[in-house]
């Protein structure tokens, strides 16, 4: 077994250990007089920390609206597919894909040499009964002949004049012209092909004069009318309009219970084509002085009566309150508040109704 020595206390020890026990206990004396002295910091300090700290939001009128969202598809007053009178062999296509042409330009030309030799063949024919008509006429007038000569003559003349208006008729028919002015969109055959009366040859759009065209549910039948304001969105071109429905239908689908709407839209740019998908949002409710609050601040009692909390001399006040429409986050609340209430916003569902509250930014 070995044997410990002790050793003793040196005076650097004994120093230190002196110092420590006088600084524990001025710390007791300070505690001791703060708790009785100062009585009132304690209870600061008491309702500081049982206030529970919120955000809040001024309330104050303003409007709103609600809209409801249909598709809709862009469409051109003048878009047509043109389609040739008479069949036979091409002979000219004067225009390519993306001309510009104006009403009454000449497209396509159509072989029509028979046509062309039956107009020459009539012209000889027209000139010849002329002269006999103006003869007869003539002798006729001076009582010479019989009536039988100079009306055959007569009708002979007028009936080749009626021949040739119909034949030359057919002869602008193996012409394919441009019903109005607008762009070449498509050409469909080539020169030297057969032209066939039953297959398109050319697509023709005017860009000047554009409308969207949407199916709306008779249940709103009653919520809008031409005139209304309305917001158009095309999500291919991330592109807003506004604008207004410029016509609704008079007559309701059976098969789907719609009726249509159009609204007329300015196309400066030409970056509406038709059948470019349109999101329109239609207003169908709208106050001018509305008090609304984010649809997140209102709750439900377990009766479903809903409720939010307003700020009343630092405590947390609730009140039941009656709510209408929503749109687009915000809920309009018809009874209930005066919308001058300072409204708990975040902290709102871990308060009651009487808590201390503290609004913290």
């Amino acid at each position: 077994m070995k044997k410990v020595q002790l050793t003793q206390p040196t005076n650097t020890m004994k120093s230190t250990f002196l110092i420590i026990s006088a600084a524990l206990i001025m710390s007791a004396c300070s505690n001791a007089d703060g708790d009785s002295n100062d009585p009132a910091a304690d209870s600061a300090a008491v309702a500081t920390t049982s206030a529970t700290p919120i955000t809040a939001m001024q309330l104050s009128k303003a409007n709103f609206s609600h809209y409801f969202t249909v598709q809709g598809v862009v469409e051109a007053a003048q878009n047509a597919q043109l389609f040739p009178e008479m069949g036979g062999r091409i002979t000219s296509i004067p225009v390519k894909e993306g001309d510009k042409v104006r009403k009454g330009q000449t497209l396509m030309m159509l072989d029509s040499r028979v046509v062309d030799n039956q107009i020459s063949e009539i012209k000889s024919r027209l000139d010849l009964a002329k002269i006999v008509y103006e003869k007869q006429k003539s002798l006729w007038d001076q009582e010479i002949g019989s009536e039988i000569q100079y009306l055959e003559a007569k009708n002979n003349y007028e009936s080749l004049q009626r021949n040739l208006e119909t034949v030359e008729a057919q002869r602008s028919m193996y012409v394919v012209s441009a019903p109005f002015s607008g762009i070449v969109d498509e050409v469909l055959p080539k020169v030297g092909e057969m032209a066939n009366p039953a297959m398109p040859a050319f697509r023709l759009i005017n860009m000047d004069d554009v409308y969207v065209k949407a199916d709306i549910t008779e249940r709103y039948l009653d919520k809008i009318k031409a005139g209304d304001s309305v917001k158009v969105t095309f999500p291919s071109l991330n592109h807003e309009v506004m604008t207004t429905i410029g016509r609704m239908g008079n007559y309701i689908n059976p098969n789907n219970r719609t009726f249509k709407i159009r609204l007329d839209l300015p196309n400066d740019d030409r970056k509406l084509l038709p059948n470019l998908l349109a999101e329109i949002n239609v207003r169908d409710y709208h106050v001018s002085e509305a008090i609304t609050i984010p649809t997140d601040l209102v709750q439900l009692t377990p009766t479903g009566q809903e409720f939010v909390y307003i700020i009343d001399n630092g405590l947390a006040v609730k009140k039941e309150i009656t709510t209408g429409m929503s749109y687009d986050g915000e809920f309009e609340v018809t009874s209930g508040l005066a919308g001058t209430e300072m409204l708990i916003d975040k902290g709102a569902r871990s308060i009651k109704d009487g808590d201390e509250v503290e609004i913290r930014s």
